[in-house]
This record gives C-alpha cells, structure tokens and sequence, in this order.
C-alpha cells in the first residue's frame, strides 16, 4: 500500500500549489537508522535555510524495519519542511525504485540522494542557488568518499563550479556520477528519456545522464557537497550479497554493467577521448573486483563464475591482461586469493 506523509497542518492541495524547485529523492530499503541521520541533516538545513522551494520525498522499497516510523519522526521534528513518503506494495528493485521518484517528485529538479550519504553543511541551500542561476538538464554535484574513517576524494579530485558541453562532461568527472547522490536530473527531460530501458543495469542514473548530457550543456558543481559513508569490503559486500541478478554477486554485476556501459558510449556519439577513458578505468578495475569477489563470497560457485568468465570474455578477449590475469584469478580456489591477502598484510607488518 503506498502511503503518504506530509505535515498534519497542510493539505494535500495546499502542498502541490507551491512550485518546487528541487526535490530531494531518496530511494531506500531497510536501512531505518542511517536514512534518520540522512534524513534529520537534509531536514536541518532546508529548515535553517528556510528553502520554501525544496521538498524531500522517500521511496521505500517494502522495507521490514522502522523506515516508516523514522520518516514520520523527522516530519513530526520539523514540521515546516515539506517531507513526503511512500511505500511500495512490493520490492520493486533498485531502478525502478529510483525512476519512482521522478514520478512522485513535484519539482523541477530531482536530487537523487543515498540514504545513507551525508550533505555538507550547506549543501542544499548551495545546490539550490546554482540551480537558480543556470538551467540545466543534468549536474553532477562533487563529493568525498569515507571508508571506516579514511576519506578520500572522488575520481574528479576537484575543480570550479562551472557550465560544460555535455558530451565534454563524463570524461572530464571521469565518470564519477556513477555516485547516486551526485546527480541532479532535469525532471522532465528524465521522464521524457525512457528510463526504463535501463532498469536492470544497477545503475540507471548513470545510464540515463548518459544520454541526457547528449542534449545540451550539464553543470559541474565542483565544491564537495557530499560524503559517501561506505562500510568495509566485507560489510559492504554482506549487505548487497542477495541483490545481484542473473545470480551473479550484487558488486560484480554491477561492474560487469559498468562494462557494457562503456563499451555502448561510441556507438551513442561520445568522442575518443572519453569511450578510451572509460575502457581504462573498466579495464583497470577488472581485476580489483574479481579480487574483492573472491574475497567475499562464501562459496566456491562454479557456474557464476563461468558467467562472470562469458561476461568479460565478450569484452575483453582480445586482451592479453584477460588471458594472462583475470582469467587464472578468477578460477583459482577463493581460499588461495585470501591466503595472499595475509600474507601481503604481513608483509607490511
């Protein structure tokens, strides 16, 4: 059953006869505890701000925990922001999720944001104010990455606020929109993109701000608004371990998704420059996600790895890297990649 949430002392007409100029979308499932720290930071400065223009909508995804019960405690704590919920009737998926939002959003602009991803102190207030000053159909909004407490700097590093040709924009971020909470969509020009050709793919903002930004000028919001909170390899991978389609490990379907990704950018018109650095970063991390596969997995499963095999061969064969690395690695016992691991965690010793 679909619910919806909103302040008691305004109407659902009430509500709808303000324009919005951003909304804050937060696609989430199961995670109660960090959606409220997400959730209380983007409500604390909409409010300090006072953004009358900015609403926060969530879509839960059949969630089993307090996900509800956080969100009518945030709209409860601050009751001038306009927070909205709803609950799908069943778990429809990761994209589908996200392409919901833009369905239940009233605003110009959709944010899509992590639900468990932290905005710098005045990041929504910062974000809106760029957003005024230029009409764009796509923005990437920069960010930092923390892993149990080292933060690093995404693939972008850093850089001015500033407009650029679209087809100029992927290469230049090097692709690290592949960040949820680092998009920003023109809310028509998504509806009108035909997202759901990319439900599936585990990454349909990423496959669908490629397209868009073949329409015109983006925005490369350089400041970092954001902080990724991301757990240890082992934690991360145990999280997302029953999420992957065709039976293949959630991470690793959705680098193998990465790959095709790259592979279809010539073909969509980008130039040479960026399909080459988008093959180099693919080819890059090839091995560094059949390691934390291996490192991860509980079992040995011969027949996902002959379908991880067929995947990469249908991109790679014609790699000596392929033949020479990524295959033996990928078959040797799981047991023999860990037994490296210490003995490298010893050496540093």
């Amino acid at each position: 059953m679909i619910q919806y949430l909103t302040r008691p002392q305004i109407s659902y007409h009430q509500l709808f006869d303000d324009p919005m100029l951003l909304t804050l979308g937060i696609p989430t499932y199961n995670r109660a505890s960090a959606l409220r720290r997400t959730l209380t930071g983007l409500a604390q400065q909409i409010k300090r701000a006072g953004l009358q223009d900015v609403e926060i909508v969530v879509s839960d995804n059949c969630s089993t925990d307090d996900t509800g019960v956080v969100c009518v405690d945030v709209a409860a704590q601050f009751p001038s922001v306009r927070l909205r919920y709803f609950c799908n009737e069943e778990n429809i998926g990761f994209d589908r999720n996200v392409d919901s939002l833009f369905h239940r959003a009233t605003a110009t602009y959709v944010w899509t944001f992590s639900d468990d991803d932290l905005a710098c102190e005045t990041a929504v207030a910062n974000v809106r104010q760029h957003l005024t000053e230029r009409a764009v159909s796509f923005a990437f909004v920069n960010y930092d990455v923390s892993i149990d407490g080292k933060v690093f700097e995404s693939r972008y590093g850093s850089g001015p606020t500033r407009l650029i040709n679209g087809r100029d924009l992927l290469k230049t971020i090097r692709f690290s929109n592949s960040l949820i909470s680092s998009s920003i969509f023109k809310r028509e020009t998504w509806l009108e993109s035909h997202p759901e050709r990319h439900v599936g793919t585990l990454w349909i903002h990423f496959f669908v701000a490629r397209e868009v930004l073949l329409q015109g000028m983006g925005l490369i919001i350089g400041e970092k608004m954001i902080r990724m909170v991301q757990s240890g390899l082992e934690k991360s991978r145990a999280e997302k371990r029953q999420e992957g389609s065709d039976q293949i490990e959630f991470y690793m379907q959705a680098h193998l998704k990465f790959v095709q990704y790259a592979d279809e950018l010539q073909g969509l018109g980008y130039d040479k420059e960026t399909c080459v650095l988008a093959q180099h970063l693919g080819q890059r991390e090839d091995l560094h996600q059949v390691v934390n596969y291996k490192l991860t997995v509980p079992d040995y499963a011969p027949r996902q790895l002959v379908k991880i095999w067929r995947r990469l061969h249908h991109y790679r064969a014609g790699t000596a890297r392929f033949w020479c690395l990524t295959t033996p690695l990928l078959f040797v016992p799981n047991g023999f990649v860990k037994f490296l691991r210490t003995v490298s965690r010893i050496g540093r010793l």
